[in-house]
């Protein structure tokens, strides 16, 4: 999988779950004299699970249904309860490869068998996957690989304000990338012909590194018009050592939309080298 994939923006079709990733702003200061040893302290100093032995992953997600029908279960209460029969009868599983591939799959205790519903089953089903593809895509340079470049590579390394500025291009992308002296990211920008996005994650210190836990995020469409905001809170959890995603809270709007809804992830089965 190449790098710029966590770039990528996913839009579920019926949730209205988005993620986005990255972002960037022109800096102007000292450049570092010894930045290839400072990248490469910043690359360990992220918690790596591909370091750590992981090659591949598979997982149930269940979606908090209840919380997503918020709004129908108030107004409507009977046709919300035929709804959440129907909703609790689905099961996902999510499939994370050696290459770093996410491939969704699902089952329905019911096929439905009325035209509309099969319908909304379908877009259902396609939310699930953009969602979970664009998560992970957000998620795998902070936890699977590192959100950094090569400390080989070609990149700038300045310090501005107390702070490191990283930039470099991937592809007709400018990435830039602002961090505490600690090599903490605070925020990560991205400017494309096609879109300008930003990320501001949130990290657990631990012993093994820094630890995503969450993310802010905003993304603007400069050709399509897609404005959305994300809001991203992560529970980790421990499977074989390592460290993987327990439940997932994502609220925030799509083109002034709001949405609000949960994933919790269970029974995984984990593989290494």
């Amino acid at each position: 999988m190449k790098r710029l994939n966590w770039l990528r923006f996913g839009l579920p079709a019926v949730m209205a779950c988005c993620l986005c990733s990255l972002a960037l702003r022109p800096v102007s200061g000292a450049e570092v004299p010894n930045k290839k040893e400072i990248l490469a302290q910043a690359r360990q100093a992220y918690y790596s699970l591909r370091d750590r032995g992981l090659t591949e992953f598979q997982a149930n997600v269940q979606p908090n249904w209840q919380r997503v029908l918020k709004d129908l279960i108030a107004s409507n209460p009977a046709g919300a309860e035929a709804a959440l029969k129907m909703l609790n009868g689905i099961h996902f599983t999510v499939s994370l490869g050696p290459s770093g591939a996410v491939k969704v799959t699902h089952r329905e205790d019911v096929t439905p068998t009325e035209a509309k519903a099969k319908e909304g089953f379908s877009q259902i089903f396609s939310g699930m996957e953009q969602a979970l593809s664009g998560f992970f895509d957000s998620w795998s340079p902070f936890m699977l690989t590192s959100p950094f470049p090569s400390a080989d590579g070609d990149y700038q390394l300045e310090e501005v304000e107390a702070q490191y500025h990283l930039s470099y291009k991937e592809g007709n992308a400018a990435i830039a990338t602002a961090m505490s002296k600690d090599l903490v990211i605070s925020e990560i920008k991205v400017a494309s012909p096609t879109f300008n996005s930003t990320i501001r994650p949130q990290f657990a210190k631990s012993a093994q590194g820094f630890l995503l836990v969450g993310y802010e995020a905003e993304y603007q469409g400069t050709s399509e018009g897609v404005s959305v905001t994300l809001h991203v809170q992560i529970e980790n959890q421990e499977v074989s050592a390592l460290q993987l995603p327990r439940k997932l809270n994502l609220n925030g709007s799509y083109q002034n939309s709001p949405f609000d809804m949960e994933l919790t992830f269970s029974n995984y089965e984990v593989k290494r080298r």
